[in-house]
């Protein structure tokens, strides 16, 4: 059995999503999402590590982004991790 994708007719009545690309087009276009925001501060696991400042999730060793994988941030362009406290 081969899956095939069905779509409804463009004259079609029924008012649906399905058919429209995200984020919706027209007047529908939703809420953007929040800013997420943390209260501790970046801890690294090596004690020789770099420590971030309250309230930010940026690297602390070269300010770009992390990313939070359950529990332990990693720096998408340096070697630096650690836990968020």
């Amino acid at each position: 059995m081969t899956s095939q994708l069905i779509q409804t007719a463009a004259d079609s009545t029924t008012d649906r999503t399905d058919n429209e690309q995200f984020p919706y087009e027209g007047e529908r276009a939703g809420f953007s999402l929040p800013t997420p925001t943390a209260r501790g501060v970046l801890r690294p696991t090596e004690a020789s590590g770099a420590i971030g400042t309250a309230g930010s999730l940026e690297c602390p060793a070269c300010d770009s982004e992390t990313t939070n994988g359950a529990g332990l941030f990693a720096c998408t362009d340096c070697s630096w991790e650690g836990t968020l406290r």
